[in-house]
């Protein structure tokens, strides 16, 4: 994931306050207000109020009945902390890297202007590395359970990129520490994997890209750790369901703004709230380039071309989709702690559609 405008919001994990925005009120789970605060706008009380109405005058619409009583009254969520990070782990000699590794200068001009079809040799050497980003999230999904690390989870799925004979993208790109991105809860992306313990419930979404043969690919999804509750199931499920919305609309000559409207129509039928600002991207022999994927309506008219490769990775939000970045300058959260989701997929268009790589 790339962010598309930067957050004017930067915080210290102290504080961990938004330093802009509306002032809070208590909120559940999902985002809204609720208990004994009232709605800043209507001052009405947003217990009431979303039910009764199905809007709070929060810019956020409720759905009365999509939400049962007890999601809403669910205990508060204590935010993620920053466990202890440890070392890199080392990649086997005999590994390619991408050329950003000995020349961090390698990824600057990424916003190139020239979307670039792909040959049918490049097109053979990205299937191989999204089939084997699509084993290494399988292996992801049985490492997840209360207790486990997500350093220990780093530190399998580079071995099994390693040996694999691929290099994990990530790592040491524009300096990132280590080899997956593993995000957390209220973490929307660029989570450092650390020494914190999964617990149950938690919301855990692993984002793992590879380079192989020369090229990448990027992939992620989101799961549930241990017992799954009724809101979290559904944040989750309704992103995959963008996901596969967007994924549905993509064909040579279809507007890239009808991604957006894909994800949108789901985030707007179920109330989640959309994180515009991250986008997707142009991928192949480079990390990160054109085009510009957005998960929102937008108005990019621009045409999908055959031949070309991209990522589709929207982020669905229990709450407001307002975001700030950890001082480590990689850790991006929601600003009102609300839970988020996010899948993504490495796609092709052909001349029939599309194809999935991952």
């Amino acid at each position: 994931m790339e962010i598309g405008v930067r957050a004017p919001v930067q915080n210290s994990l102290r504080s961990r306050e938004p330093l802009r925005g509306p002032k809070r009120v208590a909120r559940s789970s999902l985002g809204r207000p609720f208990g004994r605060e009232v709605c800043e706008v209507c001052r009405v009380s947003s217990w009431f109020l979303p039910m009764a109405f199905g809007y709070c005058g929060y810019r956020q619409r409720h759905r009365a009945g999509k939400v049962s009583l007890e999601a809403l009254a669910m205990k508060k969520r204590s935010l993620v902390t920053r466990g202890e990070i440890l070392p890199a782990q080392p990649v086997p000699d005999g590994i390619v890297a991408p050329p950003y590794v000995a020349d961090p200068d390698q990824v600057r001009g990424w916003w190139n202007s020239r979307i670039e079809p792909k040959t049918d040799e490049d097109v053979a050497a990205m299937r191989s590395a999204g089939e084997l980003a699509r084993a290494a999230l399988d292996l992801a999904a049985g490492l997840i359970r209360p207790g486990i690390t997500t350093e220990q989870m780093d530190k399998e799925l580079h071995t099994f990129i390693c040996d694999h004979g691929a290099y994990p993208s990530d790592l040491q790109y524009k300096g990132f520490p280590k080899s997956v991105m593993i995000s957390i809860n209220e973490v929307i992306c660029h989570g450092i994997p650390d020494c914190r313990p999964l617990e149950d419930g938690d919301l855990v979404n692993v984002d793992v890209t590879l380079y192989r043969h020369g090229f990448h690919a990027d992939t992620a999804r989101t799961w549930m750790c241990g017992e799954a509750d009724p809101a979290g199931a559904r944040l989750v499920a309704s992103t995959r369901e963008a996901l596969d919305a967007a994924v549905a609309v993509c064909s040579p000559g279809a507007p890239l703004k009808a991604i957006g409207d894909a994800v949108a129509n789901v985030a707007e039928r179920e109330g989640f709230g959309i994180v515009k600002t991250l986008v997707g991207h142009g991928i192949g022999e480079f990390f990160h380039g054109v085009p510009q994927i957005f998960h929102c309506r937008n108005s990019d008219n621009r045409k999908m071309q055959e031949g070309t490769t991209f990522t589709i990775e929207p982020v669905l939000t229990e709450g407001e989709p307002e975001w700030f970045t950890w001082e480590d300058g990689w850790t991006v959260a929601t600003t009102d702690g609300g839970r988020a989701a996010q899948f993504e997929h490495t796609i092709l268009i052909t001349a029939e559609g599309c194809e999935v790589l991952t």
